[in-house]
This record gives C-alpha cells, sequence and structure tokens, in this order.
C-alpha cells in the first residue's frame, strides 16, 4: 500500500495527465460507475465522504473532506481494488480535487463552447478558479481571459501568478459586467450565497461553467434563469439537481424540468450531441463526485510506483474471513 503526501502529488500531477483521466471517466457507461454522498455535521465543523467504484478499472473507494473550524479543510483519497478490497493507496486530494474540478469543465467545454472564444471570463479566483483557468487553456484557449473576484487584491495576485499558464492576455476586471461584456465562455467558481450570474449577462453563442455550489445554500445562478440556457449539462445530474442549491431551487421553485438536465457521460460517449449552432447559450453544473477524485489517485499511484515515489507500507487492513454467504445485495450483519 502506497501514501502519497501533498508533495508526492505535486511531484507527479499534470494537469493533461487530469483532463485524459476525465475524459477516460466520461467515456465510460454509466452501469460502470457508482457514486453516493455521506454528510456528518460534528461540533468543530463537518465531514463529506464520496464513496464510488469503477467496475471497468477494478477500482472502488472514497474521498473524504472535513472542515475543523479554525483549522481548514483537509482532503484525502482511499483506493482500493474492486476485486479483492484490497486498500492500495492513500492520497492526499487537495490539488486532484482542484484540477480534476477544473478538467471536468473542460471535457465539457471542449463539447459545449463555441470552437473560437476570443474572450473568457473567469469569476472567482480561489484554487478552484485556479484549476479552472489551467484546465480550459488546454481546449479553449482565448486571446483575452478577464478575471473578477470582489477583491482587487485577490484579482491582481490571480493575474500575477496565472499569466503563465495561458497564451493569451490575462488581464483583472474591475466589476462583473466588465468581465462578463462580449464573453462566450464564462465560469463562475465562487463560493457565493447570492445569484452572481443574472438574465441580463447572458448572450447569444455563450458557454457557461457553474462549479462553486455544491450545497444547498450556495447559489451562483439566479435560479429563475435555468430555463432560458439552451442546454443544461452536469457531471452528474442527480447530484447537481439534489445538492447544488442555484438548480435545487430552479428544479423545486422555479419550474425548470428536471428531465433537461443532460449527463455529461451522454456527450462523450456520442450518444448526445454536443453544440448544435453558434448562438446555443449553454449550461455546465458540476458538484464533483468521488469517481473523479478514485481515477486521478488511481493514475497517480501508477506513476508513483514506477517513479518510486510516496511511502509504501504493509497493508493495513486485516481481513475478516467471510464464512457463508451474505444476503444478495444487502450489506448484511456487519457492523
Amino acid at each position: 500500500m502506497r501514501i502519497l503526501d501533498a508533495a508526492a502529488v505535486d511531484a507527479l500531477i499534470e494537469d493533461r495527465m487530469v483532463l485524459e483521466a476525465m475524459r477516460e471517466l466520461f467515456s465510460l457507461s454509466p452501469n460502470q460507475t457508482g457514486l453516493a454522498r455521506v454528510d456528518l455535521t460534528h461540533p468543530t465543523g463537518w465531514l463529506r465522504s464520496l464513496p464510488a467504484f469503477i467496475a471497468s478499472l477494478d477500482l472502488f473507494g472514497f474521498k473524504v473532506l472535513h472542515r475543523t473550524e479554525g483549522v481548514g479543510m483537509r482532503y484525502t483519497i482511499y483506493v482500493h481494488r474492486l476485486s479483492t478490497g484490497e486498500l492500495i493507496g492513500i492520497v492526499d486530494a487537495l490539488q486532484i480535487t482542484n484540477l480534476r474540478t477544473g478538467a471536468v469543465s473542460a471535457v465539457a467545454t471542449d463539447y459545449l463552447a463555441r470552437e473560437d472564444v476570443e474572450v473568457a471570463a473567469i469569476v472567482g479566483t480561489g484554487p478552484i478558479g485556479r484549476g479552472q483557468l489551467r484546465a480550459l487553456e488546454l481546449v479553449r484557449p482565448a486571446d483575452e481571459i478577464r478575471v473578477f473576484a470582489r477583491t482587487p487584491v485577490n484579482r491582481a495576485e490571480f493575474v500575477t501568478e496565472m499569466s503563465g499558464f495561458v497564451a493569451g492576455h490575462l488581464v483583472a476586471a474591475s466589476s462583473l459586467e466588465e468581465a462578463i461584456e462580449d464573453a462566450t465562455l464564462v465560469t463562475l467558481a465562487t463560493k457565493a450565497r447570492a445569484p452572481v450570474l443574472l438574465a441580463k449577462h447572458l448572450q447569444p453563442g455563450m458557454h457557461v461553467n457553474s462549479v462553486g455550489p455544491a450545497s444547498r445554500d450556495r447559489v451562483e445562478i439566479d435560479p429563475s434563469l435555468f430555463s432560458s440556457f439552451d442546454r443544461i449539462v452536469c457531471d452528474s445530474a442527480d447530484l447537481v439537481l439534489a445538492e447544488a442549491g442555484d438548480a435545487h431551487q430552479a428544479a423545486m421553485t422555479h419550474g425548470l424540468d428536471s428531465t433537461r438536465a443532460e449527463e455529461l457521460s451522454a456527450l462523450v460517449a456520442r450518444s448526445a450531441e454536443g453544440r448544435r449552432n453558434e448562438d446555443e447559450i449553454t449550461l455546465f453544473k458540476s458538484v464533483g463526485t468521488g469517481a473523479q477524485d478514485l481515477i486521478v489517485a488511481s493514475h497517480l499511484l501508477e506513476r508513483a510506483a514506477v517513479a518510486d515515489i510516496g511511502t509504501v507500507v504493509d497493508d493495513v487492513n486485516s481481513v475478516k474471513p467471510e464464512v457463508g454467504a451474505l444476503p444478495t445485495g444487502g450489506i448484511g450483519s456487519a457492523r
């Protein structure tokens, strides 16, 4: 069993590798993957577990992210072999989370955005916004990328730190309207609790990525605006409609037909078409899944084994031998 800390992950991870891992994942048949969510609030914060399996890759596991008040967030991925149950790796997941979130948007953007992106906008300058910029540059490099955040110093620091990742001109916008004007690719990566994108911001031919809201109290897009999009594509339609505050409100109180939420996997597997015309207004919504983390972590463990990076220890799990068959489809009497 191999342990990869943050330094090991940084030494192994590459933007294009993460992008190709997301293409691989979303090309799989839906019956090859399984997803779930477990949330727990505790006296000093909260914990979320994202279990998943990818049958065709012989993988299952989970990511655990948890927040401790006054300290911050921690992210860890546990990777197991599906066929044996063996724990094969424990991987720090902070940078994986940032880059795979961007890579998923990039996959969607490759299918939904116009080919000729001259002006792009990124709203939100945190680690997720940085990951979005790095991944989008691989599929839709723009001549000009405008960046907006509420705090001027954050905008300036983002431009200084991230200019080396793009071929185009990265500029700080003084307002949201300045950032979005004439942009055909808009990415929202905020922690907003009130709508950022309004009806007045939509333009023919625009593609929007919204990756910030992963809980009911987060809202990036005016919930009444969802019906104005020609296409709505999700990394997981069920999870987006259940968890993303703006999408949930759109379905519950603003008449959004939930069947309009398409699966990204359908586009990648070519069972659904991408952009249909130059004027179409499209939306990609993402809340992230354990399968996205799992596939990237597994590839990093493979690279680590070749490069002999990380800490190798004996199997940390003892095995309770199975006696008799468990009830079909059930958990049985496990405690």
